[in-house]
């Protein structure tokens, strides 16, 4: 994914939390975090993108690539029910079938690791004196999340967990992320020159009525109102436990849903920009588009919450 489309999903994961049903005590620690992410939010484009402008681990960081295998594991960890790309498993075909990953690739860790620095820098803040030299600053566990979002933002780009080659021709992966990238542009009011998004009296990114309407069916109006309408799920799902075992399923299943929407037999010699959204009939991309992003919403949401509690629960011990 692109700059903009990282920094829209990590502000909508916010709202998400904002918006969702939670019980008191849930309640209070999703608006905790809230109220500090917006206050600690203008680095968020800037952040949110230092994986790939400044980190630049692409290669085996930002990726967990699988290949269909005659034998081999087979296993797949779950997802929360409400996740749209579990529908993806019928329409791969490869659903509980043997697998092979790159052992060289490491998202599910690189996620965990962030979400254990994330804590152990609020740990640190907490100890610390004010001003004190060795103390992390609330911009930079701001950065640390936003970058986390990113990470986690890949693993929901099914093209990130499959090992075919679709760059050399025609590069369908960059394709995808650009309709991506300018249905963020033409909705939201960017001030490109500051890396900021114009925000709202919300605190959110600023859509442009000049440009686009908040219902008019655009992919992320349809993302909204997928979220809108979708319980939030705060447990793993399955015997998931942790950010690396929650990150291992959706790479599982966004292999899945790279072959839902390429099927088997397809390559980078046969497939276009022009063709792959219609290689098989049971998958639409807008369809596709909109579980890959609702997802990712969902679980920047999910394993931000997460952090936050398991923090504030340390702090009340102290």
């Amino acid at each position: 994914m692109k700059q903009f489309t990282h920094a829209w999903l990590a502000f909508t994961a916010i709202k998400r939390l904002e918006n969702a049903s939670l019980t008191d005590n849930n309640r209070t620690i999703a608006d905790d975090l809230i109220r500090w992410f917006k206050n600690n939010k203008d680095g968020v484009i800037r952040g949110a993108w230092y994986p790939d402008s400044v980190i630049k681990d692409n290669a085996n960081s930002h990726v967990l690539k699988f290949t269909p295998a005659a034998a081999g594991d087979s296993r797949f960890k779950e997802l929360p029910s409400t996740s749209l790309m579990r529908d993806y498993r019928t329409a791969s075909g490869l659903y509980q079938q043997p697998y092979a990953i790159d052992p060289d690739d490491n998202l599910p860790d690189r996620c965990e690791a962030l979400a254990h620095a994330v804590i152990d820098n609020l740990k640190i803040q907490f100890n610390e004196e004010k001003g004190s030299a060795v103390a992390a600053t609330d911009n930079h566990i701001a950065q640390l999340l936003f970058m986390l979002s990113h990470y986690v933002s890949d693993a929901h780009m099914p093209l990130h967990c499959d090992s075919r080659s679709f760059s050399s021709g025609a590069d369908i992966h960059g394709h995808i992320e650009k309709q991506w990238e300018k249905a963020v542009e033409e909705r939201c009011r960017i001030d490109v020159l500051n890396q900021r998004f114009i925000y709202d009296a919300g605190g959110y990114p600023l859509y442009d009525p000049q440009l686009t309407a908040p219902d008019d069916g655009s992919v992320l109006s349809l993302v909204e109102a997928e979220l809108d309408a979708r319980p939030f799920r705060i447990g793993w799902a399955g015997d998931n436990n942790n950010v690396w075992d929650f990150i291992t399923a959706v790479c599982q299943h966004s292999y899945l849903a790279a072959y839902a929407l390429i099927p088997q037999g397809h390559d980078h010699t046969t497939v276009t920009t022009a063709t792959y959204p219609h290689l098989n009939p049971a998958v639409t991309f807008e369809g596709w588009s909109v579980a890959v992003l609702a997802d990712a919403v969902d679980s920047i949401s999910r394993i931000w919450f997460r952090i936050w509690r398991r923090y504030l629960n340390w702090e009340m011990d102290q």
